[in-house]
């Protein structure tokens, strides 16, 4: 039986988050008067899950990963490269190890470490291995010296302030701790040599960050490090559903929200804008919105009385996404619609109750698909679960090349959604369901309020 009780408990300080207030779910099932979550301390430091991160390695004979796409920085860091997110090529570079000793450690320019990261970077998470130039010459070992540590020249006409000195007290200590490095390449093989990697088996996210690894580890194995990312986000730390729950939380708050603004002659486009700006006041970014089967941000018409359309949406609060999906009815829906989605209702609800640990994604599809066959009705509903966090959808795929093809496995940890949306023309419009559910030690909850299935304004 699915737990529906909402509380979240406090997470760990290890984990640099501190207790979030949630709205329960009233006991009828209606959703229940509810305010934001409030974070009480910034969730600094990494998101991924250790533990999930140790095994999967484990499984795939992998010692490291060398991450420099953005986002899987992020993941591994709790920071993500500004430079990123501006379209340039990795600057920042996170090795997540087996080693207990020194599971994680960045390299990366010594100004974009003074400049980006010193301002959110806990020294006791990992080590920095900055690097800078070559000066031209060359230290007792034959290696190049390297340039010092760029930080932005002082004036001393008034005391810096406390981002300035912040910034400036890390740069240099890191020079300190792990030494200053002429070059990228330097770096790396430092960080590498200091885990014992130098001839490791290593998975890589990005050409430019394996044409550094061959440089600087010549004799190191490299493979392409997609497999084992997306068998790792699935398993989330307690930070990470502690971000879910917020993300999820803000998303159906800001989509009930700007449905109630839906009225015949209104336009889709305006429901789009509607809200991404309500997602935007609640903290989360506007990622997508499905509206009546239409995907495309440039497609508009107004809406019109006794008109039934699915709603799919989808935002993201620190790179965590929240996923709902709903039927909405201008007035009352035409009976063909009205039986479509409470047999989809029904069947969901069934559904919800039955997942555990152990379940494969296949087997969630078919329960789905046999409920509606019980409950008589023959109506074509996908049942598709997918897990979401850093993405949509981030798990290894049901589809695809053979090599990268999984039937994955429901574990507490996972949180997953179910698309259920009505793949049949002809009945009164277009038709939806979807909520996110933690698998939990021995069955399932929802991360949000569950509300109703249907939307009526």
């Amino acid at each position: 039986m699915i737990d529906r009780r909402h509380a979240l408990a406090g997470i760990a300080a290890a984990s640099g988050a501190a207790a979030l207030s949630h709205s329960a779910q009233a006991s009828d099932g209606k959703q229940a008067a509810s305010s934001p979550l409030t974070l009480d301390a910034p969730m600094i430091g990494p998101r991924m899950n250790r533990a999930q991160a140790i095994k999967v390695m484990d499984q795939l004979g992998l010692d490291a990963l060398i991450l420099g796409s953005g986002i899987n920085v992020y993941h591994a860091t709790g920071y993500w490269p500004l430079t990123d997110r501006m379209g340039h090529a990795p600057s920042t570079l996170a090795i997540v190890t087996r080693s207990d000793e020194q599971p994680l450690s960045v390299v990366l320019s010594s100004f974009t470490y003074y400049y980006q990261l010193a301002d959110v970077h806990r020294t006791q998470d990992y080590p920095a291995y900055t690097y800078t130039g070559p000066t031209g010459q060359i230290d007792d070992n034959g290696e190049p010296v390297a340039a010092p540590v760029m930080v932005f020249r002082d004036r001393k006409e008034v005391p810096l302030d406390a981002v300035e000195s912040h910034r400036a007290s890390l740069a240099y200590a890191a020079e300190q701790d792990v030494g200053a490095w002429a070059g990228a390449k330097y770096a790396m093989a430092k960080a590498l040599k200091d885990v014992g990697l130098l001839n490791g088996k290593i998975a890589i996210d990005h050409p430019n960050v394996r044409a550094l690894v061959e440089e600087a580890a010549p004799n190191a194995s490299l493979t392409n490090a997609d497999t084992a990312l997306r068998r790792i986000r699935p398993i989330k730390s307690d930070i990470e559903i502690a971000l879910m729950r917020q993300a999820s939380l803000a998303n159906t708050e800001a989509t009930l929200a700007a449905v109630q603004t839906v009225r015949a002659g209104a336009t889709y486009r305006e429901l789009r804008s509607t809200f991404y700006a309500e997602a935007a006041r609640r903290e989360n970014r506007g990622v997508f919105l499905v509206i009546d089967r239409v995907s495309s941000d440039l497609y508009d018409a107004p809406f019109e009385n006794g008109q039934a359309f699915l709603i799919d949406a989808v935002s993201e609060y620190q790179g965590y996404h929240g996923d709902y999906g709903r039927t909405v009815f201008i007035g009352e829906p035409a009976k063909a619609m009205k039986d479509a989605t409470d047999a989809m209702g029904q069947a969901w609800s069934e559904v919800q109750h039955q997942l555990k640990p152990g379940m494969l994604f296949s087997e969630i599809m078919t329960l789905g698909r046999s409920m509606l066959k019980k409950m008589g009705v023959n109506y074509t509903v996908s049942f598709t679960p997918h897990s979401v966090g850093l993405y949509h959808t981030d798990h290894v795929g049901m589809a695809g090349a053979a090599a990268f093809r999984e039937d994955p496995v429901l574990e507490k940890g996972m949180i997953i959604s179910v698309d259920c949306p009505l793949l049949e023309a002809g009945v009164g419009g277009s038709a939806h369901l979807e909520d996110l559910t933690l698998i939990t030690e021995d069955g399932a909850e929802p991360i949000h309020d569950i509300g109703n299935q249907t939307i009526l304004v």
